[in-house]
């Protein structure tokens, strides 16, 4: 993976130490993503669905820093231990904020 960072955005360590920069999503696939994230966000619940989506998020993300970058190799990045760490950062580079929920998939209050 190259080592120049052309847009600045959340850093993150994943597995190994490898540490990344989650840019902004691009509007284009924020547009194609958002019904989707919207969904994992509140609904609190893990299937393939969400799963998926957070791997399509975080690989539109990274793919503008790093676009040799594949889907697959971004799925072997997130894990059960980074999964929502990573669709946080995704979308806090985005300005958009990741709201905690509960198992009902009531927003927490702050």
């Amino acid at each position: 993976m190259s080592g120049v960072v052309a847009i600045p955005g959340v850093e993150l360590t994943f597995a190994g130490g490898k540490q990344m920069t989650i840019p902004p999503l691009s509007l284009g696939a924020l547009e194609q993503l958002l019904d989707r994230i919207n969904d994992v966000m509140a609904g609190g619940k893990m299937d393939a669905t969400s799963i998926g989506t957070v791997i399509d998020a975080a690989h539109a993300a990274l793919k503008r820093n790093y676009p040799e970058l594949t889907r697959e190799q971004v799925g072997d990045l997130v894990d059960l231990g980074n999964m929502r760490e990573v669709l946080e950062a995704t979308m806090s580079a985005s300005g958009l904020e990741a709201k905690p929920v509960d198992a009902s998939g009531e927003v927490l209050a702050p």
